[in-house]
């Protein structure tokens, strides 16, 4: 499989020999298609200034040289790509000057896999939840095909990329963001002149998305799930439902929830304070445990808040599982809808509204950036519809 870009890796004594000074040399190892480069940063140091767990020197000042370096190869190598269209490791011997045409490595034998890899590499910078997304994207399209060459990319392979992902039985708007993801490199490796405008197969393929589910549970059933007897205490499934419920009760998404320990509760004059930072807008907020729900969230939080400051509340529930026991749990307290985390959150939205609170108030408890966002995330039940009927007619 041929890989479309170098990879550099600092490398410390790589000769395992310490000159008269008990130093030895820092390198750059560049890689590309199974084949390895070495270069010099002239930069030498004792075996005790070298981070052997980050694999970096310890010393602030020597990292930003080794770093600096680093940078200067990778600017080399992309022009020589903007000049040539191609690049091989033996064109880092004309470093500093202007490269020669190369060998020419055919287009056919570049990988869009491997480009894909690389790219996600360098998109570290992403939210944890965006590069984890993206990386499940590039983990689905290698079990469709293990290995996709530049020249493979057609209206064919993503209509077999999408009948793959329909196999799969995901949901529609999992799989359009799959096609997203996948769409994004192939334009970005048109801007690199890898592929050329035509190449974007997504000119012509359209990508089908649904309206997201939405459901929110009424008071009857929030009271029938906080009711459910579990006949052994401290089970998962107990757990899994008090995790939706402190949901339904703070409108937190389970990103946030999961990542809960200790050091995010404090106590006020207005009773337990939770004090978080979102994990998909980044954006702190607070939420008052005491308040919210008559003390309800309180009760929950007490209940699993552990001793230790670096484990989490509600450590080992993952997404998928915990979607998979809340199906199990709805049967238990007989409410009529198979349930998923997300309706935790609807339904703390739709209680915010039912208690006729400004919708920017509501935005601001959802940290919506934009309050259309808001106006589709809610729901006006039927009770409150009948309500605003009687207050406007039979007053």
């Amino acid at each position: 499989m041929k890989s479309l870009f170098v990879r550099y890796e600092l490398i410390f004594n790589r000769k395992k020999s310490l000159n008269s000074n008990g130093e030895a040399l820092i390198q750059i190892r560049m890689y590309l298609n199974g084949l390895n480069k070495f270069y010099s940063t002239g930069i030498y140091v004792k075996p005790s200034e070298w981070n052997e767990t980050k694999n970096v020197p310890k010393s602030p000042i020597l990292l930003r040289r080794v770093n600096s370096i680093k940078q200067e190869l990778a600017d080399f190598e992309y022009d020589c790509r903007r000049q040539l269209g191609v690049f091989i490791l033996k064109n880092f011997d004309k470093f500093g000057q202007v490269p020669e045409e190369p060998s020419i490595e055919k287009i056919e034998d570049v990988s869009f896999t491997e480009f894909m890899i690389a790219q996600h590499q360098a998109e570290k910078a992403l939210r944890q939840e965006s590069w984890k997304t993206r990386e499940r994207t590039i983990k689905a399209f290698k079990e469709f095909k293990p290995d996709v060459l530049f020249t493979q990319i057609n209206y064919s392979l993503i209509e077999g990329f999408d009948f793959f992902l329909h196999s799969k039985k995901l949901h529609a708007n999992t799989i359009a963001n799959h096609h997203k993801h996948i769409k994004k490199y192939i334009l970005r490796a048109i801007k690199n002149d890898i592929l050329q405008q035509k190449a974007n197969t997504y000119l012509d393929f359209k990508v089908k998305k649904v309206e997201a589910r939405s459901q929110f549970l009424t008071n009857d059933e929030i009271e029938r799930m906080e009711n459910i007897v579990f006949e052994n205490p401290n089970t998962f499934e107990e757990k899994v439902r008090d995790m939706f419920l402190f949901g339904v009760y703070t409108g937190l998404r389970f990103s946030d929830i999961y990542k809960l320990k200790k050091m995010h509760f404090f106590e006020s004059p207005d009773g337990m304070i939770l004090n978080y930072q979102a994990n998909k807008t980044q954006k702190h907020g607070v939420k008052f445990l005491d308040i919210l729900f008559y003390g309800k969230p309180r009760i929950i939080a007490e209940k699993y808040i552990p001793e230790d400051n670096t484990k989490t509340l509600f450590k080992g529930l993952v997404n998928s599982k915990v979607n998979r026991i809340l199906k199990v749990l709805s049967k238990k307290a007989r409410i009529p809808k198979p349930l998923c985390f997300k309706d935790a959150r609807d339904t703390f939205a739709t209680q915010l509204i039912n208690l006729n609170l400004p919708l920017t108030i509501i935005q601001a408890e959802l940290q919506h950036g934009n309050i259309k966002i808001t106006s589709k995330y809610l729901h006006v039940t039927g009770d409150s519809t009948k309500k605003a009927m009687k207050n406007l007619w039979q007053q």
